[in-house]
């Protein structure tokens, strides 16, 4: 790169008073030049204090009040930004301080349109959260090892702004995996996905079993949507799912009983709770499949693209 590009940082916010503070702080401490990098927190309907929190901070406020929906949210950010390079983070993570600047480096390769940074779990305090860490919830590197096309999760992700010009805007129809199709209608239009293990946040995990079950619920939901477009997601609305995800539930329970008394006997509480753990996950996953299949289905066919600005946005991409 032959300037030191601009950089818009987008957090979409909902209900996140509790966390939004230190990634707004964590991202206004970053390594990368300052009058380079702009920082955009979108609040998405939040009833709390997230706006108030914002405004606390050395950032730009935007709000997104017409759809309840973190794309949405990201959209609002967008249409707002004017960097060359579009990072995104979550507002319950937490970004290393060189995390701008390593994900700028690993959009230096000419093919790479976006980039996926490394998700590591903040430290936690619930037997909830160690079970998601041993189940490495949010690891990006797994995304890179599927046989199907890698994505970059929004809690860690960066795209040259050309990309939103190009295939179009997030899908705010999509409740989970908006990320996942972005990343695809990107590569299905010829650019590559670099991984950049060096762009590390820390994310805060659910901390309790509803909120685990909340958790896959919503990924379950999104999976069965994105089945409507990718035949790899398509096991997502089998009428076979519940029956699995039941069966599964079963052998959770009867593992849970079997594993019991020694557990007991050894004061292991995680260990007594681990198949209920994984309970949570496959009711979710239920629960998920359900709200797909008696909810609305269609996605958005004109998704909108984000208008191509002047040269002095466009350096060194």
């Amino acid at each position: 790169m032959n300037r030191i590009p601009m950089v818009s940082v987008i957090v979409p916010a909902f209900n996140a008073q509790r966390t939004i503070g230190d990634c707004l702080a964590a991202l206004v401490a970053q390594d990368y030049p300052r009058e380079r990098l702009e920082i955009i927190a979108v609040d998405n309907r939040s009833t709390d204090r997230t706006a108030a929190v914002m405004c606390e901070y050395p950032v730009r406020v935007v709000a997104e009040r017409r759809v309840q929906s973190s794309y949405a949210a990201r959209n609002a950010g967008l249409a707002e930004a004017r960097g060359a390079i579009l990072c995104f983070t979550d507002a319950d993570c937490l970004p290393d301080a060189a995390w701008v600047r390593a994900l700028v480096a690993a959009l230096a390769d000419d093919d790479a349109g976006g980039a996926a940074g490394r998700i590591e779990a903040a430290p936690g305090t619930t037997l909830v959260e160690r079970f998601q860490v041993d189940e490495r919830v949010l690891d990006a590197a797994n995304a890179f090892t599927r046989p199907t096309l890698p994505f970059a999760q929004t809690a860690n992700a960066a795209y040259r702004r050309i990309v939103f010009e190009r295939v179009g805007l997030f899908d705010p129809s999509l409740v989970s995996g908006g990320d996942l199709d972005l990343s695809w209608r990107m590569q299905r239009a010829g650019w590559g996905l670099a991984y950049a293990p060096g762009a590390l946040v820390r994310h805060r995990h659910r901390t309790t079993f509803r909120g685990l079950v909340k958790l896959y619920a919503k990924n379950g939901h999104g999976a069965a949507l994105l089945g409507d477009r990718y035949p790899s997601y398509a096991p997502y609305q089998s009428l076979r799912l519940p029956v699995w995800r039941v069966k599964e539930m079963a052998g959770d329970l009867l593992r849970f009983g079997a594993r019991l008394p020694a557990a007991l006997l050894r004061a292991d509480r995680y260990a007594a709770l681990h198949p209920l753990f994984k309970l949570g996950i496959h009711l979710g996953d239920l629960f998920g499949w359900f709200r797909w299949r008696l909810g609305p289905r269609g996605g958005s066919d004109a998704l909108g693209y984000l208008p191509a600005r002047p040269d002095e946005v466009r350096e060194a991409v």
